[in-house]
């Protein structure tokens, strides 16, 4: 339904990365890219974790000095995306509603540059996928975190991840199976 709704291809991210850890920056800077916006729960920490750990701290330093600007875009409650985000010293848009796009217009304007400057990143493709295409954004999709402790909506979210996936094996081989190998 959703698919027949926005197209199949706005749920197609541009790439998959196994965690943030493991995107090249570097090579995405060297692309254009000058932003990125980074979706917080179950992508940089799980939902029972409020805090960046030391490892993300030091992510978000290499990210800054290739030149980046960071923007945390949320979904979650201002007072959960705020602590987050003063932790790492970054700007953020909570309640951000995603898949809408109010929240990645704020983001964009808090940035102020164009959308081909612009990388999302995030663990969901109900939500953070469709929110960028929608919004004209490259998206790294990663494995969740941990998903045994998500919200339930979000666990209805996934089941419905399952078929969009399942229907991206034919038109988008490559894609399919990048989705296959960092959700196993």
């Amino acid at each position: 339904m959703l698919t027949f709704i926005f197209g199949l291809k706005k749920f197609v991210p541009s790439d998959c990365s196994l965690d943030v850890y493991h995107i090249d920056y570097q090579q995405m800077f060297d692309l254009g890219k000058r932003v990125i916006f980074f979706d917080i729960d179950n992508t940089l920490v799980p939902y029972d974790e409020d805090l960046p750990t030391q490892p993300l701290k030091e992510l978000f330093a290499q990210i800054k000095k290739i030149g980046f600007q960071i923007i945390f875009m949320s979904n979650n409650h201002k007072k959960r995306v705020k602590k987050f985000a003063d932790a790492a010293g970054e700007r953020f848009v909570a309640n951000s509603n995603k898949p809408l796009k109010w929240g990645y217009r704020r983001a964009k304007k808090m940035a102020g540059c164009p959308n081909v400057e612009v990388l999302s990143v995030g663990d969901q493709i109900l939500t953070d996928v469709l929110g960028s295409r929608r919004s004209g954004l490259d998206i790294i999709l990663v494995r969740a975190l941990k998903k045994k402790n998500e919200k339930w909506f979000t666990k209805i979210n996934r089941r419905t991840e399952s078929r969009i996936i399942a229907e991206m094996k034919e038109k988008y081989p490559d894609t399919y199976g990048k989705i296959k190998e960092i959700m196993e």
